[in-house]
């Protein structure tokens, strides 16, 4: 696979050594769901833009910093709606972090859940298995307990590799995206 020279598709900061996300919008607005109007400070943001802004973390190196510049035109500037505005996309991201942990919290705990019940179902099959002699159909039941202990068991695993490794990388992303410097530009 090619490697791609990041430096030609997002301008670079040397200074801050991080690499710029920039974003044109013709309002401060445009920024936040048009279906949300509670208080700036908890709006949710749009889902384009947080498509856009994931995209663009996901292609960026965790290692590197970003710098979100939103360019908007120079006659709506209004330094009071843009710190609002900043304190809202950095509380979007403080809100995604901490459903984030929630499900993930809720993950391992289905997890325990799901290794208590398999433990318990091994078990059942065992003593099961001991205590039934030449009855066919009573045979399978030590059999149907062992393939659902079986499942769940893979459950834990498919959760743990999979599923959790996932969250913990798009909480990296939603973290870095919460702490990278937001900056208003007029044009």
């Amino acid at each position: 696979m090619k490697k791609i020279d990041l430096k030609k598709l997002y301008s670079y900061d040397d200074k801050e050594k991080a690499f710029n996300i920039d974003i044109n919008l013709d309002y401060y607005r445009d920024v936040y769901s048009e279906w949300d109007y509670s208080p700036i400070a908890n709006r949710d943001l749009d889902e384009d833009l947080l498509d856009y802004l994931m995209s663009c973390s996901y292609e960026i190196p965790l290692k590197n910093k970003v710098i979100i510049n939103f360019y908007l035109p120079a006659n709506i500037k209004d330094e009071n709606r843009e710190k609002k505005s900043i304190i809202g996309i950095k509380n979007y991201f403080s809100y995604k972090i901490r459903k984030v942990y929630l499900k993930r919290f809720r993950m391992i705990k289905n997890t325990l859940i799901y290794l208590f019940v398999g433990i318990g179902l091994l078990l059942g099959a065992y003593m099961i298995q001991n205590i039934i002699t030449n009855n066919f159909l009573l045979q399978v039941l030590p059999e149907g307990l062992l393939i659902g202990a079986w499942v769940l068991i893979w459950e834990i695993f498919s959760i743990w590799f999979f599923q959790v490794s996932k969250l913990g990388f798009k909480l990296k992303h939603y973290k870095r995206l919460k702490n990278s410097t937001i900056i208003y530009r007029y044009v």
